[in-house]
């Protein structure tokens, strides 16, 4: 175990990054409390609202302020001639290439109003758009390609959306179905659902793919975590789909939740977020991980 340092001898920028560290481990366990469906409910719906976020950073942001609505960095809010409130409280979020970052929300800051498109960000987080752009679907399904997923388009009849199944174990090593009859926006969140069985490990998993094996979970739970990715990533992409009315159903308040991972949840979105933006997924568990790892110890 490595001592921590005194913190006498560490200059600002270090004693910030040992609190920094200390933060997001406690942020980490606090996430537990996520038990309930009301407790569900409250982080899915606050997750929608941040779409500029990482699902995992919204979490950490929930924790730390649950009524936030929207959130920059200093230098971004200096750029529309804004500052931060003598005082304010610094949120912090785990970020690219570094271990943390820190953010502030609107309403610890001052100076120039808000340029027109943060207004509609604050007034109107949940607008719908309801289609899916042909560069996003392009991205995804490169992505899919890329991590060994063969995507088929195909008529399915009337009672099934989607499917994923293990093929293999060379270069096409799972196949997934979509309904060809659906529109674009449902076909969409289907393939986050099915790729959700994959990204939360439901199916187990090859040696070269990069999620933990979780094929040892109830039927309800499985459902429920992609039911879940697929709420996420449509609404957070503004589609107008059925994730919403599926997640319901296990979300009844006072009934109690089947076993599930909001890590993992929040893993397998991102995950599917990062191919949209034509980027492949795999280290995002691994740099958090690694982050918090690597904070001084006691």
């Amino acid at each position: 175990m490595k001592p921590r340092p005194d913190r006498s001898l560490l200059n600002p920028d270090d004693t910030a990054r040992a609190e920094a560290y200390s933060a997001i481990d406690e942020l980490i366990r606090s996430a537990l409390a996520y038990h309930t469906p009301e407790r569900f409910v409250e982080l899915m719906k606050f997750t929608r609202r941040l779409p500029k976020y990482s699902p995992f950073n919204c979490m950490l942001l929930h924790i730390q302020n649950p009524n936030l609505k929207y959130v920059a960095r200093p230098q971004q809010w200096a750029a529309i001639g804004r500052k931060i409130k003598p005082g304010a409280r610094p949120l912090v979020i785990l970020a690219p290439m570094h271990p943390v970052m820190f953010v502030f929300e609107v309403s610890d800051t001052e100076g120039a109003p808000l340029p027109p498109e943060i207004e509609r960000e604050i007034e109107d987080p949940f607008a719908v758009e309801g289609f899916i752009e042909a560069k996003t679907w392009e991205r995804v399904l490169r992505g899919c390609g890329g991590l060994g997923i063969v995507v088929k388009e195909e008529p399915l009849g009337n009672n099934l959306a989607g499917d994923v199944r293990l093929i293999g174990v060379e270069s096409s090593r799972y196949l997934l179905r979509l309904n060809a009859a659906h529109d674009s926006a449902a076909r969409f969140a289907t393939l986050a659902h099915e790729l959700a069985h994959l990204f939360c490990g439901h199916l187990g998993r090859t040696e070269s793919d990069f999620w933990e094996k979780r094929d040892d979970l109830s039927l309800a739970s499985r459902e429920l975590e992609a039911e879940a990715v697929a709420y996420l990533v449509a609404s957070r992409f503004r589609l107008n789909t059925a994730s919403q009315k599926y997640l319901s159903i296990y979300l009844t308040p006072g009934v109690t939740l089947p076993p599930y991972s909001m890590e993992t949840i929040l893993t397998a979105a991102g995950a599917v977020e990062l191919m949209a933006k034509g980027q492949l997924p795999g280290k995002e568990r691994a740099r958090r991980r690694k982050a918090v790892e690597s904070k001084p110890r006691s």
